[in-house]
């Protein structure tokens, strides 16, 4: 578990920094369309911002998810166990309660 643990770490700062640096362009793609004074060529950039834009900020969630994954993991397999566990509809719920 601790190898995962470094290796997600490892992970976690390249993806956040590119995801950063990708809506970073993305927003300077933006600025560029609304300020350029050629109407195709403004849309053309904006469309090219917006891209660029949900793109970087889908590499800062894969980062977080990369980073999380264990614990994330980890909930998800308590809850399907939750939600998956059933018991025997005659047995008495609190029959194992005093169990040593």
């Amino acid at each position: 578990m601790g190898n995962s643990i470094l290796r997600s770490n490892l992970l976690f700062r390249p993806l956040l920094t590119a995801g950063i640096i990708i809506v970073s362009f993305g927003i300077v793609c933006i600025w560029i369309g609304s300020s350029i004074d050629l109407k195709e060529e403004g849309e053309g950039f904006m469309i090219i911002g917006f891209r660029f834009l949900i793109s970087g900020l889908i590499f800062i969630v894969i980062a977080y998810i990369v980073k999380y994954f264990a614990f994330i993991s980890a909930y998800l397999r308590y809850i399907s166990n939750q939600i998956y566990y059933r018991r025997n509809p005659k047995e008495n719920k609190f029959k194992d309660w005093y169990k040593p």
